[in-house]
């Protein structure tokens, strides 16, 4: 259809269903540092990922006005102007708007065919699932450590920054130990972290692994004027044969049945 956005046909699915879920995120968080009883530092964390999840929205419009179609028509009528004003502190409320889309997205699609698809391109998808789940880690992570460990004298984890550095070399299995809870509540927190990182980058490990080991697909070469107009040649000329075949045999039927008739009234004429 002229001068419409072409985005959504362009983007690839787990690409879409990446967006849709960092854009529920996003809103989340916008209720969750209202929580009564919140440490402040763990509302810190909060802004710091928040931070982050605009850099990514700032991409994905930056993303989607390349390659619209039409980018007025994407701008002006495919909320455009709202993808861009989501990304300013004061106007993240319109990001209500992506989680509109992200339902639209479930609605249009199925939840059982992207279940299917999320279940069959495992390792297209799992680049994005990654990106998510660190996100998703580092945050959760940073703000029940700093939770667990507010009341206890002897926490070396006290800022934002601790956490998320904690949460971060403890994903990735580094560990200093410049950082570390000392609550029984703070350790259960890094058991959590620790059991989900190593799943998360093994799935890193296994989708670079299918990336090195997978054979390219051969480049598909547009085939020439000379070869198309020799494949439409030999298609028409297959065609005119068939056809003929068919007349002949339809000729061939007519005369049996002449000759069979024939041959009837020649006997009923010998027996008078």
């Amino acid at each position: 259809m002229p001068g419409k956005s072409k985005s959504e046909d362009t983007l690839s699915l787990g690409y879409e269903i990446f967006i849709a879920i960092v854009s529920v995120l996003s809103v989340v968080n916008m209720a969750i540092v209202y929580f009564p009883g919140m440490d402040p530092d763990a509302v810190n964390v909060i802004y710091i990922i928040n931070l982050a999840l605009t850099l990514i929205f700032l991409g994905d419009f930056g993303l989607r006005f390349y390659i619209a179609e039409s980018r007025s028509y994407y701008f002006f009528r495919d909320w455009g102007w709202a993808d861009l004003l989501a990304c300013s502190t004061l106007l993240r409320f319109l990001r209500l708007l992506r989680v509109f889309k992200a339902y639209r997205l479930v609605n249009k699609i199925g939840l059982d065919n992207i279940i299917r698809y999320l279940s069959k391109e495992r390792a297209q998808t799992a680049l994005y699932i990654l990106i998510f789940a660190v996100i998703f880690i580092l945050e959760t992570g940073g703000v029940l450590v700093l939770q667990a460990e507010r009341s206890n004298p002897a926490a070396n984890i006290q800022t934002a920054n601790d956490a998320i550095w904690w949460a971060y070399v403890t994903i990735t299995t580094v560990g200093y130990g410049d950082r570390y809870p000392v609550s029984v509540a703070g350790r259960i927190v890094g058991i959590i972290v620790m059991t989900t990182g190593v799943g998360v980058f093994a799935t890193f490990a296994g989708f670079l692994s299918n990336k090195l080991l997978t054979p390219a697909e051969p480049e598909k070469k547009e085939p020439s004027e000379f070869e198309t107009s020799m494949t439409t040649g030999f298609e028409e000329l297959r065609q005119y044969m068939r056809e003929r075949e068919t007349k002949e045999n339809e000729i061939g039927a007519r005369l049996e049945q002449l000759e069979r008739h024939l041959a009837s009234g020649t006997a009923d004429t010998a027996k008078r």
